[in-house]
């Protein structure tokens, strides 16, 4: 493909739309044409990106007839806010947005979960679930891609595999995840629930976090049965990264859970697999990899399955340009490495 495809990012000035603008500055295929932000168009993007990104076009208020314009529309808007213009966009533009608004198929639990009518139902169903590495082959017939949230793919990619092979006891999942406070978004510095994000460890969305219903349904695509998981996440006094830790009974051996996720992911770029490894968000920080790590627990007939990730990139930005590098059949590195 000679001529680079045109590109617009809304939200540009968000801690995912900075990650997007960094990882598609300098990708071989693209041009970023517009950059649109909901608020302030008078911000210094400059001071949030590497000196070497210069002459980025000046910030501007969403705009549906720019925006259709382009090839490709990154959405990294708040939730609830895509689906009230997607209609509008779709037929023009490819889609990959990054909030939430089109990665539940059943639009009533959508409704209830972020209590707002959706706009467009009717999308819905050509939509397709970004977790690139499991939904590949739909990925690049798709014109309208819904990347998951970070603490999901932290979770879907080690507990899919299993489940699909039938080697987990579905009814009894305990995750227990943690993640840097970039995860809740610029509004968390006017959070007064949170008032030392440097000093402070925070459970939240206790028994009710936005996220449950993704990781329930995708897993229960891979099960002869509804699997409902209990999920806690935790903010913790970093900015940025996220460890997922997954409690499971099984009666298959450590060696055969390894084997199988090893298996599944021996081809992948961006997921590496252990057994017994003690890995941490470090090695993660600013890649688009998945390290996960398997245990055998104290308890007979249990493991720990451990999960870590950039919660901006793997969790969002990076595994959305490696949508899209899917999507054009380019080398799914590009932007990335």
């Amino acid at each position: 493909m000679s001529d680079k495809l045109e590109i617009a990012i809304a939200g540009a000035t968000g801690f995912v739309g900075i990650e997007l603008i960094k990882k598609l500055y300098d990708h071989p295929n693209v041009k970023l044409k517009y950059l649109f932000v909901k608020e302030s168009i008078d911000e210094d993007i400059y001071k949030s990106l590497p000196n070497n990104i210069t002459d980025l076009p000046k910030l501007k208020k969403l705009d549906i007839d720019l925006i259709k314009k382009c090839d490709v529309f990154f959405s990294a808007l708040p939730h609830a806010e895509l689906h009230k213009i997607a209609k509008e966009i779709i037929s023009d533009t490819v889609i990959i947005d990054l909030s939430a608004d089109f990665r539940l198929p059943d639009i009533s639990v959508y409704e209830k979960w972020y209590k707002i009518k959706h706009e467009s139902p009717e999308l819905q169903s050509q939509s397709t679930y970004g977790l690139s590495e499991i939904f590949r082959d739909k990925i690049v017939k798709s014109n309208l891609i819904s990347c998951p949230g970070c603490y999901p793919t932290s979770v879907l990619l080690p507990l899919i595999p299993l489940i699909h092979n039938k080697m987990i006891d579905c009814s009894n999942i305990i995750i227990d995840s943690k993640s840097g406070y970039s995860g809740a978004g610029k509004k968390i510095y006017n959070n007064k629930d949170y008032p030392n994000l440097d000093e402070n460890i925070a459970i939240y969305g206790v028994g009710n976090h936005r996220h449950m219903p993704e990781i329930n349904h995708y897993l229960s695509l891979y099960s002869n049965e509804t699997i409902e998981v209990s999920f806690t996440p935790h903010l913790i006094p970093t900015f940025r990264g996220m460890l997922s830790t997954i409690y499971v009974k099984s009666e298959t051996s450590l060696d055969e859970i390894y084997k199988t996720l090893k298996n599944k992911y021996e081809n992948e770029q961006f997921v590496d697999v252990f057994k017994s490894k003690m890995i941490n968000t470090n090695e993660v920080i600013d890649t688009n990899k998945a390290l996960i790590s398997i245990f055998e627990s104290n308890i007979k007939g249990s493991y720990i399955i451990c999960c870590s990730i950039d919660n901006l990139l793997k969790g969002a930005a990076g595994q959305a340009v490696q949508n899209f590098n899917i999507k054009y059949n380019f080398d799914e590195k590009l932007g990335l490495i």
